[in-house]
């Protein structure tokens, strides 16, 4: 086999999740008409069948865009680019010219930023190849033609609430086995100065009398 064109079209996640259902509908169809004609020969493998699923439900989540971009906005999203000198070839690009590169157009699909930071992961550079208000007019033609869903926003400040919440516990965790190290310092001391104690009057450095020995003393002087 031999590859005619490398990587002839990039396709956003939008259309891949509209081929990926197109592809399941018609599965369904076949499926049912083969068991009506009760012919098994043509059954879809199992593990096309997981890997269809999975990607479904992972680009079907609430905070992934293309659940619920159009092709309409897509079209008006890239025509508004266009209009406004953004989409030129890539080699012009990477000469220096203010724009953006095919790769970037469709990073800003699939993830339709609403902030200069997330802008900032997506476009290389940005701040070198851009002035601010450049960069103010590429988000503003994200926002009016590929709209923020409520679900994204709710999903991106759980994320930061978790974030935080774990940094918390993190601390307090730090702090208890700081106070627990310095728990067990105080009673190494404590030991070392009990045994320091005992050793202060060592028991063979004293002149032990024998038993009796003071009873015959006296006993001979009263002779």
């Amino acid at each position: 086999m031999r590859v005619l064109k490398a990587r002839a079209a990039l396709l956003s996640d939008y259309e891949v999740l509209q081929l990926i259902r197109e592809n399941e509908a018609e599965q369904r169809n076949d499926a049912r008409n083969r068991k009506e004609q009760l012919d098994t020969d043509m059954d879809v493998p199992s593990n096309l069948r997981t890997m269809q699923f999975e990607m479904i439900s992972a680009l079907s989540q609430p905070y992934r865009p293309c659940a619920f971009q159009r092709a309409e906005q897509i079209r008006a999203f890239l025509d508004d680019l266009n209009a406004r000198g953004y989409v030129i070839p890539d080699d012009r690009v990477l000469a220096g010219e203010p724009g953006l590169t095919k790769t970037e157009r469709l990073q800003l699909v699939n993830h339709a930023p609403s902030s200069v930071v997330e802008l900032h992961t997506l476009v290389e550079e940005l701040g070198q190849r851009m002035n601010d208000d450049q960069i103010a007019e590429i988000l503003q033609c994200v926002t009016t033609n590929l709209p923020i869903t409520d679900a994204a926003v709710t999903m991106a400040d759980s994320a930061v609430t978790e974030t935080d919440a774990d940094t918390g516990a993190g601390a307090a965790s730090h702090q208890m086995e700081e106070e627990s190290h310095a728990i067990d310092e105080d009673m190494t001391m404590n030991e070392a100065e009990m045994e320091a104690a005992e050793d202060a009057f060592p028991e063979e450095e004293f002149e032990h009398e024998e038993p009796g020995a003071g009873m015959d003393q006296d006993g001979g002087e009263d002779d």
